[in-house]
């Protein structure tokens, strides 16, 4: 199914900012969070820029073709326009789509020269408003008078546990005319777009919403009542046949579950996802079916625990090899929750890389983080998945309640003991809504956010702790949290590096990050042409 003149609905997917001058703005919080220590240990500095990994690798690139390079894995289908426009085309609705702001404006201009009944924009990735209001600015130049309705995870994060008199305030600095609070949403914005079409614009019987009233647009947001969405997975599994192929192939991403079925203290999300949901195998075998059978040749799984429950991990990975699907694919692992059996059927099936919570490798505070999980099952995983070729990356987090100097270093000899391909450290985030919040006296925790202390340590320590923790791992590479991390590798391998390349150039990048760890700036040149040197062996190419 192709786009549409004048759609019921435009979804709009990411919109990517400069990153350089989202450093610029962050740095204002130098001085009262972590926020901005965070960005520095995720980006590198080239001249006096700072950029992310894949900006650096398109430099690299350019520098090696002479050829422009314009690489983001933001081209891949946002999986939350795909799951929202096959809800809506199945409800009759005719939807059209902006994948990826950055390269759609002329089509969105497009779309936006007719007569839409709605601008809808998803949120998943966001962490600041500005991309949001980019767009909304965009859509207002093109079409002052479409409504513009904005939901998913920034939303519903913005709203919880807040007051109504701060959500007006926090979403009125967005500027759209709808929000969708809700974890879910899909049904809801259905019910939208059925009240800008047939029932006069009026949105007081669909729930969920916070809207301006436009007859007092400057008062209060008006609200209407909250229901639960519980949208069934395998009937809402994405139609990718009301899709042209050039959209998803040959990468792109599927979720086969919802919610995550442990309770790790520092995280809200199972709170506000639910119970865990399954989809059947036959759902899973379908959809992978068809999407093989149109072009996709890797897979991101994006399952928070794709391997819990083992026994249906290990059916799908048994189907997969039974159809001879031949996918390259990666996804969320707890080594905890398997065994030799699991690691030699995902092998088999295709799988090759993963992205481990393992968090700390101090076994006490994995105790505060209620993580249910050994570090002798972390080591005993790491090893076995890189025996078989998986490439690994240990996320860890630092700074949380308990943490000091010993558990610091009791994961980095972790690190250096396990020898995981990759690695990225985080600064702990004071979640208000996440479980640990309920023992704030017992760990003398203040503030929230990255502006926090405990009894044992403060966000400026760990920050510093945190400098040091990277000048000190040795062997695995830095991955960071922006533009590049182990979802990026199916996509980098659809564009023709290898995986030599590829973790050759992030340990590359690594050395970078350490560098600017004590600068201002960097020669770009010389550092441009030690990673093609790197890379390739040769002397740079030079435009």
């Amino acid at each position: 199914m192709t786009d549409v003149t004048s759609p019921d609905c435009i979804l709009i997917g990411f919109n990517e900012i400069d990153f350089a001058d989202f450093a610029r703005a962050q740095k204002v919080f130098e001085a009262t969070s972590g926020s901005y220590r965070e960005l520095l240990t995720n980006s590198v500095l080239l001249g006096d820029r700072r950029m992310t990994y894949m900006d650096l690798l398109n430099k690299v690139r350019e520098r090696m073709s002479g050829r422009p390079s314009r690489l983001t894995a933001f081209e891949m289908p946002s999986l939350g326009v795909a799951y929202l426009t096959s809800f809506l085309r199945r409800r009759g609705f005719d939807v059209g789509v902006v994948n990826f702001f950055n390269s759609g404006k002329e089509h969105l201009a497009g779309l936006l020269s007719g007569s839409p009944r709605a601008v809808a924009i998803t949120t998943t990735y966001y962490v600041d408003d500005e991309p949001i209001r980019q767009i909304i600015r965009f859509v207002r130049e093109h079409n002052p008078d479409v409504p513009v309705v904005v939901g998913g995870p920034r939303v519903h994060n913005l709203c919880a546990g807040q007051p109504a008199q701060v959500q007006d305030v926090l979403l009125g600095a967005i500027g759209a005319d709808i929000y969708i609070n809700s974890s879910q949403g899909e049904d809801t914005l259905a019910s939208v777009l059925t009240a800008l079409r047939d029932g006069g614009g009026d949105l007081s019987r669909t729930p969920n919403l916070i809207y301006r009233d436009p007859v007092s647009p400057r008062g209060p947001m008006k609200r209407t009542l909250s229901v639960v969405e519980s949208n069934d997975l395998d009937a809402e599994a994405v139609d990718w046949s009301t899709f042209d192929p050039e959209f998803f192939a040959p990468t792109t991403y599927m979720r086969t579950s919802r919610s995550c079925s442990f309770g790790c203290a520092f995280c809200n999300y199972p709170a506000m996802a639910g119970p865990l949901t399954l989809s059947d195998l036959s759902t899973i075998e379908a959809e992978l079916r068809y999407l093989c059978d149109h072009g996709v040749r890797n897979m991101i799984f994006i399952d928070d625990t794709f391997n819990v429950p083992l026994p249906r991990f290990k059916k799908i990975c048994r189907m997969m090899i039974e159809n001879k699907f031949d996918l390259r694919w990666v996804s969320f692992f707890r080594c905890s929750n398997a065994d030799d059996e699991a690691f030699d059927l995902m092998a088999e099936a295709g799988c090759i890389g993963v992205f481990l919570g393992i968090e700390s490798g101090d076994q006490r505070i994995l105790k505060n983080m209620t993580k249910f999980a050994r570090t002798d099952r972390y080591e005993y995983g790491i090893r076995e998945l890189t025996r078989r070729g998986i490439v690994t990356l240990a996320s860890i987090v630092l700074g949380f309640p308990g943490e000091n100097e010993e558990s610091v270093t009791n994961t980095i000899d972790f690190l250096n003991r396990t020898q995981p391909t990759f690695y990225n450290v985080q600064l702990y985030y004071h979640d208000v809504l996440a479980p640990i919040e309920k023992q704030r006296e017992k760990y003398g925790i203040e503030g929230s956010g990255y502006s926090w202390r405990h009894a044992t340590m403060s966000w400026q320590e760990a920050a510093d702790w945190k400098d040091e923790f990277i000048r000190r791992v040795q062997g695995p590479a830095l991955m960071p949290l922006y533009g590049l991390s182990i979802w990026c590798i199916p996509y980098l391998l659809s564009q023709g590096m290898t995986m030599e390349e590829i973790t050759r150039f992030v340990r590359s990048a690594t050395r970078l990050v350490i560098k600017g760890l004590d600068a201002e700036w960097i020669d770009p040149e010389p550092e441009l042409d030690a990673i093609v040197r790197e890379l390739t062996g040769t002397d740079a190419v030079r435009a």
